[in-house]
C-alpha cells in the first residue's frame, strides 16, 4: 500500500514531535538532578548555620539603622521591673539593639570596677572614649536612641507609674527619676560610652595588660531600661564580645 506525500509529512512531523518530547523530558530530568544537587547542600548548610549562630552576636548595620524600627514595651513591667527594647524591621526581629563599635584604640579604653576590693567577683564597666569628629555617625545613632527613650517615658509616664504601683507597690513619680543617657558627654567633643562587661576574664586581663598600639571592636546590646532604687532610669548596655584588630 503506497503512502501519500501528505501521510509521509505527517509521519515526519510526528517523529519530530516525539524527539522533542524525549529531549524535553531528558532536559527536565537533568534540571531536576542539578537542582537536587545544588539545593541539598544549601539545606544542610542552613541547618548547620542555624545551630551554630550565636544570637547575641547578630548586629544591626549602622548605615541601615532606622530609629522608627525601635519599640519600647512598658507592658513588660507586668512580669519584670524593666521596660524592654525591641528592634523590629521587615527583615529582622531582635530583643534588644545589637551593635558593633567603631575601632577603639587601646588608649581610649578604661576598665572600671565598682568594688576594687572584690573586682574578680563582679563584672567591670568598660568606658570607651569616642571622638565626635571621628565617630559622629555612630554617636548620632546612640543619641537618637536616647531621645526616643526619653520621649517614650514622658509620653507613657502615667501608664508606667500605674504598672509600678500595681505590680511592685512602687509609688515613686517618674518626675523624680533621672534618665541616665547611653552616651555621656565629657569635654572637647569627647563622648563616653559605658558598657557592662560580659567578656571572659582572660579578655579583660588582655586589655588591661596590653601595652601595644592595638585597636578593638566591641559587640554590645541595649536590652532593657531598669528602675534603680536611687531614682535612676538605666538602659542596660552589655558588652558580649571583643575582637582584637592588629
Amino acid at each position: 500500500m503506497e503512502i501519500t506525500i501528505l501521510e509521509k509529512q505527517q509521519i515526519v512531523e510526528e517523529t519530530k514531535q516525539d524527539k522533542i518530547v524525549e529531549e524535553t523530558k531528558s532536559q527536565e530530568k537533568e534540571q531536576q538532578t542539578q537542582q537536587l544537587e545544588t539545593h541539598q547542600p544549601q539545606q544542610l548548610s542552613f541547618k548547620k548555620k542555624n545551630t551554630s549562630v550565636d544570637y547575641k552576636y547578630i548586629c544591626i548595620k549602622k548605615d541601615q539603622f532606622d530609629i522608627s524600627m525601635v519599640y519600647l514595651n512598658y507592658l513588660s513591667l507586668q512580669q519584670k521591673k524593666f521596660i524592654e527594647i525591641i528592634y523590629k524591621s521587615p527583615s529582622v526581629f531582635l530583643d534588644g539593639l545589637f551593635f558593633k563599635t567603631p575601632l577603639i584604640s587601646h588608649k581610649d579604653i578604661i576598665i572600671y570596677y565598682k568594688d576594687t576590693k572584690y573586682n574578680c567577683l563582679n563584672n567591670p564597666t568598660l568606658k570607651l572614649l569616642l571622638n565626635y569628629k571621628d565617630h559622629s555617625a555612630f554617636i548620632n545613632i546612640l543619641r537618637s536612641i536616647d531621645e526616643y527613650i526619653s520621649n517614650y517615658i514622658n509620653k507613657y509616664s502615667t501608664e508606667i507609674e500605674n504598672n509600678l504601683q500595681t505590680y511592685y507597690n512602687d509609688y515613686r513619680s517618674l518626675l523624680n527619676f533621672n534618665y541616665e543617657q547611653i552616651i555621656k558627654f565629657k569635654y572637647n567633643n569627647i563622648i563616653e560610652l559605658h558598657m557592662k562587661s560580659y567578656l571572659e576574664p582572660s579578655m579583660i586581663t588582655k586589655i588591661e595588660t596590653n601595652k601595644d598600639n592595638i585597636n578593638y571592636n566591641f559587640t554590645f546590646n541595649i536590652s532593657n531600661i531598669y528602675f534603680s532604687n536611687n531614682n535612676n532610669l538605666l538602659p542596660l548596655v552589655k558588652c558580649n564580645k571583643c575582637e582584637v584588630i592588629t
